[in-house]
């Protein structure tokens, strides 16, 4: 060892410098490794066919030194001297010059095929060597492969040129494209430009079609609604759904035309068998993932996919943006039917009709898979995926999105509060709601010879059919313009207003019908004293047992605080069943509290409300 420094050492074998704390381990270490290559070059030497014919060269140069200086001063009475003194008889040697022309000839062949056959063990061996004893040299094949790519990315670039401004055939007469490039090599840049592709291809597929999505849950069996099934447009299954088991046609139909797939082919609950063969088979026309392929989770699964089949079936990929906003909102990753319902409502479709799908309340039907009961708690409730929020998502949808139907088990463990809630409403006594200022009012109320409605406007419309009666009007507007079969009541608690209606009712005695008070008491409560001239205008007012009962019913939809439009139009829905409407857009347009709107839309999906579409109806 060479000292260079007072803290680094040249070690002697290997050259490197080492630090002088560590140089008895490093010696040490660098000798056991030298002595072990020493070891591998013998066992090379010994059983490789290169190092055998070099051996045998060698002991070939030996034995030349033996041969013979032919001279003719060493040649004696038909004896040669040899320069080691051994004798041969003359005999032995042939000094024919025509043999000893073939011998020569002989000779140069064997040297010719000497010298291939050692070309050819010397690149078997420096292969060898470089395996073993890890040599650097540079690499051909790497460098062919460099090249190779180089080649894919050009023509990876004039494909996308080619396939930019030209349209994708339809699905119907769908043709793969033509890969002048090995997919072996294709880069995320050129799925991406693919994946764009197909999502315009689905986007045309799917506009203004009724779809079926039915799921493996159950909870499908014995609805014997297969038959409706077919009825649609497009049928969309999940995952392992295909084959389609033939005995359960009657429930889950026969059809299937889009299959949405996690591209698990490993793992439980993937393992999915993603043949493109067997889905052209059961007439899959599209296959979507369920998830995107920007994501580290999913993109060696979707990239190995496009790999193998290489478009054979159209095929499109969740949107990045798209998925990555659902799974914040939803603080959970989605189960792949949730992501199907999701992407599905993203499109222009006509109809989403849901069926099979429960978010794992049930099993899956035991031809779709065996699942034990704690891999159904587990994969209902995981660190990955939670079922609640995603139950929660489909509830809350369902009642914003009208394209959206349920099936009868869906509609059951939805929505269990919402329908507890119409009951107790419908359960509501009727003398416990309104109070009336007296009794020709209330005779008149109770007798129902009428149509009841609201508006905040100017003017109303009356419907064609709601003519052949008069139209008792609710407002808050003192402008509004009533026609003859139109009687106002107004609602306010204003005294200012109450001249009005007074003042009104003298000039237009058929306009204005009475007023709504929300309760009597709120001017007395002010201390103010009500003249008798405004108490001859009939007025109505909510009672007090009415407005606990519903503020108790609407706790169990976390409704603490209902606005008093929400409980007018409530009581207007329990008194007057049956003669009461309301325009569409309007009366939605009053209930601005999400929980509030929710409700309002399962009530008028309950038939609670009667509504109509637009005034031009």
């Amino acid at each position: 060892m060479n000292n260079i420094s007072h803290q680094y050492i040249v070690c002697s074998i290997c050259k490197n410098l080492v630090f002088h704390k560590h140089l008895q381990i490093h010696y040490k270490q660098c000798k056991e490794k030298q002595e072990e290559q020493k070891i591998r070059e013998e066992i090379l030497k010994q059983t490789h066919p290169y190092y055998i014919y070099l051996e045998n060269q060698r002991r070939n140069e030996e034995l030349k030194k033996m041969i013979p200086v032919l001279n003719q001063q060493n040649i004696k009475n038909n004896q040669v001297i040899y320069h080691n003194n051994q004798q041969i008889n003359q005999n032995q040697i042939n000094l024919n010059p025509y043999q000893e022309d073939k011998n020569r000839k002989d000779q140069n062949d064997k040297k010719t095929e000497t010298k291939n056959l050692k070309e050819e063990n010397k690149k078997v061996v420096e292969n060898m060597i470089n395996h073993i004893f890890s040599v650097p040299t540079e690499n051909k094949k790497e460098k062919e492969k460099e090249k190779e790519k180089e080649n894919h990315k050009i023509k990876e670039e004039k494909l996308v040129e080619e396939t930019k401004n030209k349209e994708i055939l339809t699905v119907e007469n769908y043709k793969p494209p033509n890969f002048s490039i090995s997919t072996s090599y294709m880069t995320e840049q050129l799925m991406n430009h693919f994946f764009n592709l197909y999502d315009k291809l689905f986007y045309d597929y799917v506009k203004d079609k009724s779809i079926a999505l039915v799921g493996p849950a159950e909870s499908v069996l014995n609805t014997n609604r297969g038959h409706i099934i077919d009825k649609f447009d497009l049928t969309v299954r999940l995952n392992k759904s295909i084959p389609l088991p033939s005995n359960l046609a009657k429930d889950i139909g026969t059809k299937t035309h889009i299959l949405y797939n996690s591209l698990n082919t490993t793992d439980f609950p993937g393992e999915n068998k993603l043949s493109p063969t067997l889905h052209k088979k059961y007439g899959i026309q599209f296959v979507c993932s369920s998830y995107p392929f920007n994501h580290s989770v999913f993109q060696e699964d979707i990239a190995r996919y496009v790999r193998k089949y290489k478009f054979e079936l159209p095929f499109k990929v969740m949107d990045d943006n798209k998925f990555k906003k659902f799974e914040m909102a939803l603080g959970t990753r989605p189960y792949t039917g949730t992501c199907a319902i999701m992407d599905l409502l993203s499109y222009p479709i006509k109809i989403l009709y849901i069926t099979g799908l429960d978010f794992y309340y049930s099993k899956y039907y035991s031809q779709y898979r065996e699942i034990s009961k704690g891999q159904l708690k587990h994969t209902r409730n995981s660190n990955i995926h939670n079922a609640k929020p995603q139950l929660n998502y489909l509830r809350h949808i369902s009642l914003l999105d009208d394209r959206i139907v349920l099936d009868g088990f869906l509609n059951k463990i939805l929505f269990e509060d919402y329908e507890k809630v119409y009951r107790n409403l419908r359960n509501i006594k009727l003398n416990y709601i309104y109070g009336f200022q007296n009794d020709s009012i209330k005779e008149y109320m109770e007798n129902r010879d009428f149509y009841i409605s609201y508006t905040k406007y100017q003017n109303m419309e009356i419907p064609n059919d709601k003519k052949d009666k008069n139209n008792i009007i609710l407002t808050n507007n003192s402008w509004f313009v009533a026609n003859e079969q139109q009687y106002i009541f107004i609602i306010t608690q204003s005294i200012n207003e109450l001249k009005k209606v007074i003042l009104e009712k003298k000039n237009h005695p058929n306009k204005y019908f009475g007023n709504f008070y929300y309760t009597i008491q709120s001017e007395q409560n002010q201390g103010r004293q009500i003249q008798q001239g405004y108490r001859e205008v009939p007025s109505i007012y909510l009672q007090t047992k009415y407005l606990i009962d519903i503020k108790n019913i609407l706790l169990r939809l976390n409704i603490k605080n209902a606005t008093l439009t929400l409980i007018l139009f409530l009581s207007i829905g329990i008194y007057f069943p049956d003669n009461h409407y309301f325009y569409e857009n309007e009366f939605l347009s009053y209930f601005t509290n999400m929980d509030e709107k929710k409700l309002i839309k399962y009530l008028i999906r309950r038939k609670f409300f009667k509504i109509i579409k637009n005034q031009n109806n």
